[in-house]
């Protein structure tokens, strides 16, 4: 079967460091959160029925404070071909210990050490094996977690393991959906709106919804529809007009699944993004694709402008 043109996406943006110029200086984050966690590695199974209906939302809550440790920028990591060496800075409350996997570059722990955490940072230096490397620079990325552990309890990193050379490609934005940052009497309850993903011949798609927030204690942490870290897949039917269940009766305006009210505590300097996950089911095989939504007017993100993040 052929493979459908997805019109829903929007084009590369690649200079992704320019958000930081919307806003004034220390108003953003050192740079987009990357990957959601599982991604590339917790593809669903292949959906059944899609519902007939869009359910609704259910309410969330970003924590008060940074639940553990959290990746700080530059996601997408480069391995030193020579050295076989990476590092990878995050946020921390606490010393510990650090242990990388990839399930594309075998089975178990690629690399570990223990780490130094002052002043809510460390930085780890870990070495792959040669046999590991060598896999590496023949897939040329892989996806990678950290499983960092202090306190007694290991949060899990995503993020982005790759063979050196220049920097890669940025995911940007879905052309709709979005995150709304406020609810309409002004208080500080977001809400994520599914975009409406369009293909040229009806397609089973499943999806995934996340908002990603940012402090200078916690770095970049997930909160998903089932709570820190995890969030539930939804299957859907996407057509040439957009999602089958969001056009009752062929409606031209969608009633888009929106999850929230997602309630977020003021004055702690956070800075939210919202990141969807999709796979397209096509002849029975997943290709799954993630990107970021605008926190404004729905298409200014992909159009180069727009709001791209909520603040509290």
């Amino acid at each position: 079967m052929t493979r459908p043109r997805m019109t829903a996406l929007a084009a590369e943006v690649c200079a992704l460091a320019a958000l930081a110029l919307a806003a004034p200086a220390g108003a953003e984050p050192p740079g987009p959160p990357g990957p959601p966690p599982g991604w590339g590695l917790e593809v669903p199974v292949a959906p059944g029925t899609a519902p007939e209906f869009v359910p609704r939302g259910s309410a969330a809550a970003i924590p008060d404070r940074p639940p553990g440790p959290g990746l700080l920028q530059r996601t997408d990591v480069a391995v030193s071909r020579a050295r076989r060496t990476f590092r990878l800075p995050f946020a921390c409350q606490a010393n510990g210990t650090i242990r990388v996997t990839a399930a594309e570059l075998g089975a178990g722990t690629l690399a570990r050490r223990s780490y130094r955490c002052r002043a809510n940072r460390a930085t780890a230096t870990l070495r792959l094996s040669n046999r590991v490397a060598q896999r590496l620079r023949r897939a040329r990325s892989a996806a990678a977690t950290a499983h960092v552990s202090q306190s007694g309890r290991t949060a899990r990193l995503p993020f982005t393991l790759r063979a050196g050379g220049g920097a890669a490609r940025q995911p940007g934005f879905w052309t709709d959906g979005h995150l709304q940052c406020t609810a309409d009497d002004g208080t500080s309850q977001a809400f994520l709106v599914t975009p409406d993903f369009t293909t040229v011949n009806p397609t089973p798609i499943t999806t995934r919804g996340w908002v990603a927030w940012y402090t200078e204690e916690g770095g970049w942490q997930w909160l998903g529809t089932r709570g820190v870290g995890r969030s539930a897949w939804q299957p859907w039917i996407a057509t040439r007009t957009g999602i089958a269940q969001f056009h009752p009766g062929g409606s031209v305006t969608p009633i888009s699944w929106t999850w929230g009210p997602i309630s977020a505590p003021r004055g702690r300097g956070i800075v939210a993004v919202g990141v969807y996950e999709i796979v397209y089911w096509v002849a029975g095989r997943p290709d799954h694709q993630w990107r970021y939504v605008n926190a404004g007017p729905v298409g200014a993100a992909a159009a180069g402008g727009g709001q791209h993040y909520c603040r509290w």
